[in-house]
């Protein structure tokens, strides 16, 4: 456990303005698969499949509401104010296929992203990416054999690569900077575990098998445009 809090000292201007990245990060993550879920509800076919996505929608606004709390208790001001113009960036899916890969790779990214927060010097933080984590695991969603057997068929393929590809190029963004020297620092002063650079890798790592099941490959970051954004012109941009 980190023993380093910010209950324990005044905190000084780097890491609160570091904090205040951190938690529009988070935000930005957790808003934008608010509003994909919401979006997405009329793509699905089944009852029961709607009743599943708005369970997990209503879990994930509810603690919004928390991480929207405490932005404000840190003295930030509103978080969807903060964000809202990175929101309007995002794309929505268009199909149920698209739907498909967008969850299942955005939830990934949001689990290891919350995973480096558990033991945040911001105890309050901490206990709302526990908590969050908790959910995704009773939420997460899975491979869809849908999405399966629609790329078994190879002539789906290339539609199949442009969603993989888009999602891919989201998620990653809304990492922020991976490997900079405020991600460095964030985690030399406790307000993580590891560097968005490692989260990076294990998502792209983990995300490997699902893609050889699709009889896909997965794109380097450069060719689905992550690397030339610049810092503050990217959609997520965290410390």
């Amino acid at each position: 456990m980190n023993d380093r809090t910010l209950e324990s000292a005044s905190p000084d201007e780097e890491t609160l303005g570091l904090l205040r990245l951190i938690l529009e990060g988070q935000a930005y993550r957790q808003l934008m698969l608010c509003n994909i879920r919401g979006h997405g509800v009329r793509f699905l076919p089944g009852i029961e499949e709607k009743l599943l996505l708005v369970d997990a929608l209503d879990t994930s606004l509810r603690q919004f509401r928390e991480l929207r709390r405490l932005y404000e208790q840190r003295g930030f001001g509103d978080v969807i104010s903060a964000v809202r113009g990175k929101m309007e960036r995002i794309p929505y899916p268009a199909s149920r296929m698209e739907l498909a890969v967008c969850l299942f790779v955005c939830e990934r990214v949001q689990h290891l992203a919350l995973e480096t927060y558990v033991d945040c010097a911001d105890r309050d933080f901490a206990a709302i990416a526990r908590t969050r984590l908790e959910a995704n695991r009773l939420l997460e969603t899975p491979e869809d054999p849908a999405f399966l057997d629609f790329c078994a068929d190879a002539t789906h393929r290339p539609q199949a690569k442009q969603f993989l590809n888009r999602w891919l190029g989201v998620a990653l963004l809304a990492l922020g900077r991976p490997g900079s020297e405020r991600d460095l620092r964030a985690v030399e002063l406790g307000l993580r575990a590891r560097s968005m650079g490692d989260v990076a890798e294990d998502f792209r790592a983990g995300l490997q098998p699902f893609v050889e099941r699709c009889g896909l490959t997965m794109p380097e970051p450069e060719a689905i445009g992550v690397p030339p954004f610049d810092a503050d012109e990217r959609p997520g941009a965290e410390a």
